[in-house]
């Protein structure tokens, strides 16, 4: 039990959220097990999985004897990743809330590290992140990975349109962050993206240069497919959906600051929304010149047009070729 810290008496939620992870899920309940701080409450949640999930999260929490209070939560019906991220602050007792995922394994003294962090800051900060140690699929380490917000040095203007701020599977955050801007609205959004801003505008992010997770950036909802196995319809698909994740994202943090009365970034945001969908529009290939064209005179910069026509129509071209040179250096 850790004891090294000003204020031990304050409860932390460690919140560990699966989906369809039977292969990975027990690593990652045994780093929740594994937890030095306390008073902790570990809630595991599934969104309703179709494979072995939850029937090893039932076996694990039965035998499980340590000191940590257990909350297991299954969803009657699937929530997708949005919903079931607007529950947890309901499901959840403590004031800073640790964010796990299924798939990756958080090192046993990570809730510590952050409490730590948490309480240095007079409990000002809303929400706290990490770098990582990368596994494989296997479990090997195989290198380390810094957040975008780090690596970039971005500041708050940055932050606003930015489409990467930090390592989502390293987060954890305060209970007021829900409290002051309610559920995420948008399904399509990626949450790290809202949280991260969230944050930014509330009481501040805090960084600590150390991995204090095991992420396994090969598997999951963010890992990318190879070139080598898509068509270029797949491909371009692909680019659509990441697309619309964006400008789910970008509405999301215009709701957000119109509900706390910050205008400082709107006028930034709208426009950057008008481009991305200009973008989309071409991309779906859905829409004939004339009406591209028009659009982007009424909503969005020619400039940003003509360049979304020459990037797909070069993507187009040479798909083939980048392709082959992926199955060449494979």
């Amino acid at each position: 039990m850790y004891n090294g810290l000003s204020d031990t008496s304050m409860l932390v939620t460690f919140f560990l959220i699966t989906y369809n992870q039977e292969r990975y899920v027990r690593e990652a309940i045994e780093g929740a097990f594994s937890q030095t701080y306390s008073p902790l409450e570990i809630v595991i949640s599934d969104d309703c999985s179709m494979d072995g999930t939850f029937q090893i999260i039932e076996e694990m929490t039965e035998k499980y004897v340590g000191p940590h209070k257990l909350v297991v939560n299954r969803n009657q019906e699937n929530l997708g990743l949005i919903g079931h991220m607007n529950r947890i602050t309901s499901l959840s007792s403590g004031e800073l809330i640790v964010y796990a995922a299924g798939d990756d394994i958080s090192l046993p003294h990570r809730t510590e590290k952050l409490v730590e962090r948490y309480l240095a800051s007079g409990r000002r900060v809303s929400l706290i992140h990490s770098s990582v140690y990368l596994i494989d699929i296997s479990g090997n380490r195989v290198g380390t990975r810094l957040p975008p917000l780090i690596s970039g040095r971005m500041d708050i203007e940055e932050m606003a349109v930015s489409g990467a701020l930090i390592i989502g599977a390293t987060a954890s955050f305060t209970r007021k962050i829900e409290e002051t801007f309610g559920p995420i609205k948008f399904s399509k959004c990626i949450e790290d993206l809202v949280m991260g801003f969230r944050s930014a505008l509330t009481g501040g992010l805090e960084y600590i240069p150390e991995p204090l997770i095991l992420y396994r950036h090969e598997s999951g909802m963010t890992a990318r497919t190879d070139i080598r196995n898509l068509t270029y319809d797949q491909w371009t698909q692909r680019k659509i959906r990441n697309k619309e994740n964006y400008l789910a994202v970008l509405a999301q943090r215009i709701e957000d600051l119109t509900r706390i009365g910050n205008v400082d970034f709107l006028f930034l945001l709208k426009r950057k929304r008008s481009e991305e969908l200009l973008m989309r529009k071409v991309w779906t290939r859905n829409y004939g010149f004339l009406k591209l064209f028009s659009y982007s005179i009424k909503r969005g910069p020619l400039r940003v047009f003509v360049q979304s026509l020459l990037s797909e129509k070069k993507w187009q071209f040479f798909f083939p070729v980048k392709r082959f040179m992926h199955k060449m250096a494979s």
